[in-house]
């Protein structure tokens, strides 16, 4: 499996059951070694199906983050640590 040494960077796969690429995360099979799943359906990617992209890449695929435009109230909101999803 091709690896993201980079932090800015995310798996995107392309998942035959949502039958579109999608965002993929990290998780570790019955025997302790890393997989990437869909995170639509959680179901296990083939390494072939796996490429790594940055912000621009998933935004292409409809994902991103949302960043709030102000503060929503919770302590440490604004200085970078919110984690507010919207």
């Amino acid at each position: 499996m091709e690896s993201a040494e980079d932090p800015a960077v995310f798996p995107i796969v392309r998942c035959g059951v949502c039958a579109t690429e999608v965002l993929g995360y990290l998780d570790l099979d019955e025997h302790g070694r890393p997989i990437t799943r869909c995170l639509g359906c959680s179901t296990t990617a083939d390494a072939a199906a796996i490429r790594f992209g940055d912000e621009r890449a998933i935004a292409a695929i409809g994902w991103g983050y949302v960043l709030p435009e102000a503060e929503c109230g919770r302590s440490g909101c604004g200085r970078g640590r919110c984690v507010t999803v919207r």
